[in-house]
C-alpha cells in the first residue's frame, strides 16, 4: 500500500495544489468551477478515481455544510456517469468515502467492471465469497457480508441508537 504524501514540500494539502493547478493535471478527466475528478495515482481497479472540492474540507464528508455535500454527491454522480460510459465493461460505479488517507474531502470511484449487463437493464444479485470481516477499521472498507448476526443483538443496538437521540 502506497503512503501518500499528505502535504507538498510547501507544507500545503495536496489535493489543494491539484485543485489550484500547482501539481499536473494530466490525470483531470472532469472539472468544473467548485470540483474536480482525477485518476488515482494507486488504483486497485482501471478506472479508479477520486472526486474532490476546489475548496478545502476537512476529509469527514460527513461534516460539510449539507449545501456543499449536496453539489459535491452531484459532482460525483457526474464523474462516475462518465466512467461508466467510457468502460464498455462497467454498468455500475462503486462510491466510497472513507477520508482517512488525505485530510482534504473526497469520494472514491471504482468502476465496477464485469457489470455491463446493468448497462442493458438487467439486474443481478453479486454476493462475494469472501470470508473476512473487521472489528475494527483496518485502513479500508469492505462491502461484503460479514456472519449472520443475533437478532436480538441488533434489535438491542437500534433501540439503544434510538435512545441515544432523545437523551
Amino acid at each position: 500500500m502506497i503512503k501518500h504524501s499528505l502535504k507538498t514540500d510547501g507544507d500545503q494539502c495536496i489535493f489543494c495544489e491539484i485543485a489550484a493547478g500547482k501539481i499536473s493535471a494530466d490525470l483531470v478527466f472532469w472539472s468544473d468551477d467548485n470540483f474536480m475528478a482525477f485518476l488515482s495515482i494507486d488504483p486497485n481497479t482501471k478506472g479508479f478515481s477520486c472526486v474532490i472540492p476546489k475548496k478545502h474540507y476537512d476529509s469527514d464528508v460527513l461534516k460539510m455544510p449539507d449545501e456543499v455535500l449536496a453539489q459535491f454527491i452531484i459532482a460525483t454522480k457526474k464523474a462516475a456517469d462518465i466512467l461508466e460510459n467510457y468502460f464498455d465493461d462497467v454498468g455500475r460505479v462503486g462510491i466510497l468515502a472513507e477520508g482517512t488517507g488525505i485530510n482534504h474531502a473526497h469520494f472514491k470511484l471504482f468502476p465496477m467492471h464485469g457489470t455491463e449487463y446493468f448497462k442493458r437493464g438487467e439486474w443481478r444479485q453479486t454476493l462475494s465469497d469472501k470470508k473476512f470481516w473487521f472489528d475494527k477499521y483496518e485502513g479500508w472498507i469492505s462491502s461484503g457480508s460479514g456472519p449472520m448476526a443475533d437478532f436480538s443483538q441488533l434489535k438491542e443496538l437500534a433501540s439503544n441508537i434510538r435512545k441515544s437521540l432523545n437523551g
